[in-house]
């Protein structure tokens, strides 16, 4: 029997067919309406097979006609035809093999754990039988931390130290106040669906988190505290008996992701994601002086650094699947954000205004957010429902944050610095998801 031209390809090696032996050769017919586009192979419906061994006279060095037209008295036949048949026909073989493996042709359960196909599939959590969308909830409990939030140094003697050589006084002998942080409560909640389109999904969550932090130093007896920031155009206002600090920040966070999770390898799953983020990030330090001046005089600054912009955000989730729904999670992401920065300052002295200022500027700002947790998943109800679990330690940094203006010695020098120290937000994440 011989193959229709151009219609076959071979089921073994050639050199196979070429060498002594009993070896048998086949070849398939396509079927055109296959879901392997077009080539026949493992699977496709409607092959008809045809088998014919080589004959007795075929064998050799020189292996006979591969179509079947030698036999007994007739030379061997072996052309470039016949090898470009071949060549079609591995051709055929190799596409058959690199056909896609759409992982929604599978039940929920076995999503991602087939060994087939070169298109890493599937890794998401999809139900059976539902509209595919997911709610996430998650509690944080966070501490922020910003640098350059001194207010007073402690130790001040007020005694001059202009001898020259140095005759042994000192200026201040004692510690940086600074505010101290505390542990507080935030939320995420976030809402999102699987797509068809090659099985991406679409993720939108919000975070939220505020924080106060203060701090309150008396001096002692024998000293007083030195005044780091700007005061009144008095020799004797660089000395306080008592100095407070408070800040406070709120931060609201909006991010939206395209994401698409798959396996790679058996247990190890990756879920790249990019998207876009919007961030409002309000701050405001106030510092209070009870100035060691003849009355005393009371003072007050109050330095903004306000947030508000956009941009673009990148990143992977990543999951190592253990046993009995439980894995190991991690997150790692970038964003590329421009926005506005408002950075006034005011001061006030025994209830008058004694300075003020306006500043206003677009800059941009970057972010970073790493999280390593563990996590426990399970299908209900015929695979009808997804329900999961996790806990775990999340760190955000917010680079060049701390924008406010900070003024210091006698006002009327016009000592002036504008800070650039970063934002800092870390602690545990508590969260549940579930898929309907």
């Amino acid at each position: 029997m011989t193959c229709p031209p151009r219609k076959c390809f071979l089921k073994n090696n050639l050199a196979d067919r070429m060498i002594g032996g009993k070896t048998h050769g086949a070849c398939m017919y396509t079927h055109r309406d296959s879901k392997f586009g077009g080539f026949a192979g493992p699977g496709a419906p409607d092959l008809l097979p045809a088998k014919q061994p080589l004959s007795e006279g075929n064998r050799g060095d020189a292996a006979g006609s591969i179509d079947g037209d030698a036999g007994a008295g007739k030379t061997p036949n072996f052309g470039w035809g016949c090898v470009s048949k071949c060549a079609l026909g591995f051709c055929g073989l190799m596409l058959t093999s690199l056909s896609t493996l759409s992982a929604s042709d599978l039940p929920a359960k076995k999503q991602g754990k087939e060994s087939t196909g070169l298109v890493n599939p599937s890794s998401r959590y999809q139900v059976t039988d539902g509209w595919n969308l997911f709610l996430d909830v998650e509690f944080l409990w966070w501490v922020a931390k910003e640098d350059d939030l001194f207010f007073a140094q402690s130790g001040y003697t007020g005694g001059p130290t202009s001898s020259n050589p140095p005759d042994g006084t000192i200026d201040f002998n004692g510690h940086l106040q600074k505010v101290k942080p505390h542990w507080g409560p935030g939320a995420r909640i976030g809402f999102g669906g699987n797509m068809e389109y090659d099985e991406w999904d679409i993720y939108l969550n919000w975070t939220w988190f505020e924080t106060t932090a203060r701090r309150t130093k008396h001096a002692k007896t024998d000293s007083e505290l030195l005044v780091l920031w700007g005061h009144p155009d008095i020799a004797a206002a660089t000395g306080a008996t008592k100095a407070g600090g408070k800040w406070s920040m709120d931060l609201n966070v909006l991010d939206l992701e395209l994401g698409r999770a798959f396996w790679v390898g058996r247990y190890f799953s990756i879920r790249p994601f990019i998207g876009a983020r919007g961030a409002w990030i309000d701050q405001s330090f106030r510092v209070k002086y009870d100035l060691a001046t003849s009355p005393e005089m009371f003072q007050h600054s109050k330095a903004h650094s306000d947030f508000e912009g956009g941009g673009i955000r990148a990143g992977a989730d990543l999951r190592l699947a253990l046993f009995g729904g439980w894995s190991f999670y991690g997150l790692a992401s970038g964003s590329m954000l421009y926005g506005h920065f408002d950075c006034d300052y005011r001061c006030k002295a025994g209830g008058v205004s004694i300075g003020r200022t306006t500043d206003g500027f677009h800059q941009p700002a970057t972010s970073a957010q790493l999280a390593l947790g563990v996590r426990w998943d399970v299908y209900l109800h015929k695979d009808r429902y997804h329900f999961g679990l996790f806990a775990g330690w999340e760190q955000n940094m917010w680079f060049g944050m701390n924008k406010m203006n900070r003024y210091f010695g006698q006002l009327q020098n016009g000592l002036l610095q504008q800070m650039n120290s970063d934002l800092s937000l870390q602690g545990g994440t508590f969260g549940v998801r579930f898929d309907f």
